[in-house]
């Protein structure tokens, strides 16, 4: 959803270059006349491409049509900046199309000959153009830091039109990676200054960002007032496409409220707009909002419609956020249909993509860029009075009769310049771990809302299932015996995707692992499989000097699932009496072995299923190396091995 938003701040860009003094159909015109006069190739080339890009709020087909045409004729001629002018009007029709392959093609062949002519301005703005494809496409490391390179540029030139519209930009990119008190803090700052100039077009888009702002931060109160100021400006620029976007999440807002009749109407507004302005991914973006409603209402089969309406438009465009809602809204759908394959599946892609959601690399290297850009602006200031000290000194030093005086100051002068260094060095350390807490903490929120979400609504729904079986089974007397075993399959299968689920959650709810949280952990397994198979004997033993040893959760969920699953084979296949867990320390590795007594099994000739390739995946994921062997009537062992530093 929140792709829409961002293109739609890169059309009123365009907008505003273009202006409103004159109709841009009147200006397309003019410039087909303009043709008839049998131009030179120079002249053709620029026409081409100017009605390319004046069609491009008009008319996309046409607008591309043109632009084609004036890339043809860059061949024919050898002027640098009218081709590099071309290939950045090409860059922005296909933006406008949604195309961002093509548009940072363009875009890039522009950078390079701007780049080559040392033209400053010119590669500023295309990095800016490029900044708003990388916002579209989820790589939100690099957009911000062609943000912050560009706006240290607008700093320097002074241009402060463009640096707030930059700082409205990497407001809304701290909106998408969650960082909602620094998205507050950029979009403030564009207001007020919007708020002097009276840039209605610009408040109408900083005001929606800002209400999505507080919205995601669940500020439902300031939310409503900020998108009503949105709306407001919004009206006087005649923003139809963003009046949409302000009324669906509006509807949002309500719907949580409780207030259905309003949420309803405003939807159906939404959608009135977007038929007339929308693009496919708004009007799917659309309807996640009425499924939400559907579903509130119960109305499964029709929100399941629509789901899988829109689910294959979200994978072409790769829109993870999108994608997120879509996977979540299925898994209630298919459990209240008692589809329970289908809750299995998509709880699986859920889980994976809200994983993937999670990694706070990207928030990371962010906030590192940013850090970088003060930190030089800081450095500019140390330099800047350094020299003043340094100017101050040769002419102390120009009088002889001071010399020993001034050797006295300037010592004194280095000694507090050098304590002022190493206070200010100690302040940036202390800024950097504060920093680090604050992102360590916002991780560990985003856990537990995670682990809350998947116990609350898909534990729930998977406990409703259990429920239902057992339901049907002794509530009803069923004389078929295969509909009393397919119903105890169910029953079994769900209450075993729970166990997987709580397993999920406790490492979702732990920043770090050791050996004995795992130990812990194995020995309930092994409890279980003892109840189910008495006749074998279980060994579980870990090396003392690893007792202690900690690792993250991703290794100690891989850790655990990969004995887990080797003990469920043994105990499944082996017909074993004696199965032996041993966890090893040698050298700077650990080693894990699983072994078994039973019967064995011709490994040249047995194809390997996926629960055998899915463990050697898991321990080459946290750098380890994965082992199988087994001798007919002599047993199975089934070694791992990983770094130590982990």
């Amino acid at each position: 959803m929140k792709k829409s938003n961002f293109f739609l701040m890169f059309i009123c860009f365009v907008v505003s270059i273009i202006g409103y003094s004159q109709n841009a159909q009147e200006i397309i015109n003019d410039l087909k006349k303009d043709l008839q006069s049998n131009p030179d190739d120079k002249k053709r080339a620029i026409i081409y491409s100017d009605i390319g890009f004046y069609y491009a709020n008009i008319s996309v087909d046409s607008a591309t049509h043109y632009c084609q045409k004036a890339i043809l004729e860059t061949k024919k001629i050898n002027y640098s900046v009218i081709i590099s002018q071309i290939f950045s009007d090409a860059g922005a029709v296909y933006f406008r199309k949604e195309d961002f392959k093509k548009s940072k093609f363009y875009y890039l062949k522009s950078y390079t000959i701007r780049k080559a002519q040392k033209d400053l301005d010119g590669v500023n703005k295309i990095n800016i153009n490029l900044a708003a494809i990388y916002m579209n496409t989820n790589q939100y490391d690099a957009a911000m830091k062609a943000f912050l390179e560009s706006l240290k540029y607008c700093e320097i030139k002074n241009d402060l039109q463009k640096v707030n519209v930059i700082k409205s930009n990497i407001g809304d990119l701290y909106v998408r990676i969650k960082n909602y008190p620094k998205a507050i803090k950029y979009l403030t700052e564009a207001i007020q200054f919007n708020e002097k100039n009276n840039n209605y077009d610009r408040l109408c888009e900083s005001y929606l960002n800002l209400g999505n702002a507080y919205k995601n931060h669940k500020d439902y109160k300031n939310a409503d007032l900020i998108y009503q100021k949105a709306t407001k400006n919004c009206n006087l620029v005649n923003n139809k496409k963003a009046i949409s976007i302000i009324k669906q999440n509006l509807s949002v807002i309500k719907s949580y409220q409780d207030s259905t009749f309003v949420s309803k109407k405003l939807i159906l507004e939404s959608q009135k707009l977007k038929n007339e302005v929308g693009s496919n991914i708004d009007k799917s973006n659309l309807k996640i909002t009425i499924i939400r409603e559907l579903i509130k209402s119960k109305q499964f089969k029709k929100a399941l419609l629509l789901l899988r309406e829109i689910k294959p438009i979200f994978e072409k465009e790769d829109g993870i956020n999108d994608l997120r809602f879509v996977y979540k809204f299925l898994i209630p759908v298919f459990a209240n249909l008692n589809q329970p394959d289908s809750v299995a599946f998509y709880t699986d892609k859920y889980t994976k993509l809200v994983e993937k959601e999670m990694q706070f690399v990207i928030s990371k290297q962010t906030t590192e860029l940013e850090t970088k850009y003060q930190t030089t602006k800081k450095e500019k200031q140390l330099l800047q009075k350094e020299i003043e000290v340094k100017n101050t000194s040769n002419k102390l030093i120009a009088v002889s009769s001071l010399a020993l005086f001034i050797g006295l100051i300037g010592f004194l002068i280095y000694r507090q310049q050098k304590l002022k260094n190493k206070q200010q060095e100690q302040e940036f350390q202390l800024k950097s771990a504060i920093k680090e807490i604050e992102t360590q903490n916002q991780l560990h929120e985003q856990r537990l809302s995670i682990s809350r979400d998947l116990h609350d609504n898909i534990g729930a729904q998977l406990t409703f299932v259990i429920s239902s079986v057992d339901n049907l089974k002794h509530g009803n007397q069923i004389s078929d015996y295969r509909i009393v075993n397919q119903l105890t399959k169910i029953s079994d299968f769900t209450k075993s995707t729970i166990i997987e689920l709580r397993d999920t959650i406790w490492a979702m709810n732990s920043s770090e692992f050791s050996f004995e949280d795992l130990r812990s952990r194995i020995f309930n397994f092994i409890e279980k499989a003892k109840s189910a198979k008495e006749n074998i004997d279980f060994k579980f033993n870990v090396d003392e000097s690893l007792q202690d040893l900690k690792f993250s959760s991703l290794i100690g969920i891989n850790l655990y699932r990969t004995i887990q699953e080797s003990l469920n084979n043994a105990v499944k296949y082996s017909d074993a009496s004696e199965i032996v867990v041993e966890v090893k320390n040698i050298s700077n590795k650990i080693q894990i072995e699983i072994q078994d007594n039973g019967k064995g099994f011709d490994i040249e000739n047995i194809d390997f299923g996926n629960g055998l390739n899915n463990m050697k995946k898991r321990i080459e994921e946290i750098d380890g190396t994965f082992e199988i062997n087994s001798l007919i009537d002599r047993g199975t062992k089934i070694r791992f091995e990983i770094p130590k530093n982990i």
